[in-house]
């Protein structure tokens, strides 16, 4: 697999006869870009996990006349008013077989789905933005719910073989950035680990290594491109 970090949450995941991209975006001044034409041979497939604006870029809409183009949509996104993509709107908990990929879901913790992707013989995770959301400050009883969401969510993954994770390691919840990172390796685990959400922070994934998580792959750009 051939796999390019954008920006944020986004990533793609280039294998045999696909292409996977999940949560593009992009901000003025960035250099995070994907262009479907450069993949004329392959079947490319949009993912988006939730409406968040930071996880869904509307210009992934004009690619929608591009016949090897397809969408896969959580069920809080909304396309605009004539739109002719060939989609598949997904919701929480549920299987999908969608142009030769099947597609799980599960329910993000703050908005959408998270998703588990099996193509040509490979398994990605993308988070999207389920999350272990552990602020500091916040009361006990909230604290209390996100670890129940996040864990009982993971815990649906156990016994899956996955070969690339997308997982949150956001640095503004402070010294619990890595719970989400820590569970989903002690309870389900992938052959490498990519983290996201991190709002620029690259020196993210040394902070990951140093405290014990040897699988997380180094990200120190926009458009960094890794062979996996």
């Amino acid at each position: 697999m051939k796999v390019t970090y954008l920006n944020h949450s986004g990533f793609s995941v280039e294998t045999e006869t696909k292409v996977l991209l999940f949560d593009y975006y992009t901000e003025s001044g960035r250099k995070a870009y994907f262009d479907p034409a450069a993949y004329p041979e392959k079947d490319i497939f949009v993912f988006v996990s939730h409406a968040h604006e930071d996880h869904y870029d509307r210009r992934i809409l004009d690619w929608g006349t591009m016949p090897n183009v397809k969408y896969v949509l959580s069920f809080d996104v909304r396309t605009m008013m004539g739109f002719e993509g060939e989609v598949l709107h997904v919701q929480p908990h549920e299987e999908y077989t969608f142009g030769g990929i099947t597609v799980k879901t599960l329910q993000s913790n703050d908005e959408g789905v998270a998703f588990l992707v099996k193509a040509d013989g490979k398994t990605i995770y993308h988070a999207g933005d389920l999350n272990w959301w552990h602020w500091n400050g916040e009361p006990d009883f909230f604290n209390e719910d996100i670890k129940k969401s996040y864990t009982t969510e993971i815990d649906k993954l156990k016994g899956e073989k996955i070969d690339v994770a997308f997982v949150p390691a956001d640095l503004r919840l402070e010294d619990k950035y890595f719970w989400a990172v820590n569970y989903f390796q002690q309870t389900v685990g992938a052959e490498v680990l990519f983290p996201m959400h991190f709002w620029g922070r690259f020196d993210v994934c040394d902070l990951l290594k140093e405290v014990g998580f040897s699988n997380i792959m180094k990200i120190t750009e926009e458009n960094q491109k890794f062979e996996i």
